[in-house]
């Protein structure tokens, strides 16, 4: 964290005084992490709020893409409901989010259209529309593939990774998802 970044953290939480660099440093970054958390704030092509926080007590896995990735995060997808079946795994939930942040103000609208069905009797699953890069800016994002990122039940990332869905680049988020999910009674 930057000095400027930590002053304006301590400041607001009334903080005057930290002992030692390392101390400062492990706060700044542990508080700027939860703040952004419990603080991304995003809605749907349904214009349905979302906050990350809503979720804590849960495992999240968040799924985001730029045009390009978008091509990958069905893959992403795919693989985690295969190996994670949502009537085995309750705690986990999924979010899908694109990046549009370079779109332009004038397209939003058109944009935003793209994410409905066509077909009024399947609607399409939400997926929310980041038009200010928020989760960029939160937790970093590669461009022109899949970005994935896991919350622990108390809303802490333990897991950033991205890629096009490979086996080398879902190796490491299965061991992270195994370590933080109960196994079914029936495994």
């Amino acid at each position: 964290c930057s000095p400027a970044t930590f002053r304006l953290i301590a400041r607001r939480a009334s903080i005057r005084w930290l002992h030692s660099a390392m101390n400062r440093a492990i706060f700044c970054c542990a508080f700027v992490l939860a703040a952004e958390t419990s603080q991304l704030l995003l809605t749907d092509q349904y214009d349905h709020q979302f906050q990350l926080s809503d979720l804590h007590g849960s495992v999240v896995v968040l799924i985001a893409g730029d045009r390009t990735g978008s091509n990958y995060m069905d893959t992403w997808a795919r693989a985690l409901r295969a190996r994670y079946k949502p009537e085995d795994y309750p705690q986990l939930k999924r979010v899908s989010a694109a990046n549009l942040a370079s779109v332009p103000g004038l397209l939003h609208g058109f944009v935003k259209r793209k994410f409905f069905s066509k077909d009024a009797a399947h609607p399409a699953s939400p997926v929310l529309l980041d038009w200010q890069g928020a989760i960029a800016h939160s937790y970093g994002f590669r461009d022109n593939v899949t970005n994935v990122y896991v919350f622990d039940r108390e809303g802490i990332v333990q897991y950033k990774g991205s890629g096009k869905g490979t086996s080398s680049d879902l190796d490491p988020l299965f061991h992270v998802l195994d370590a933080l999910l109960v196994k079914p009674a029936s495994q």
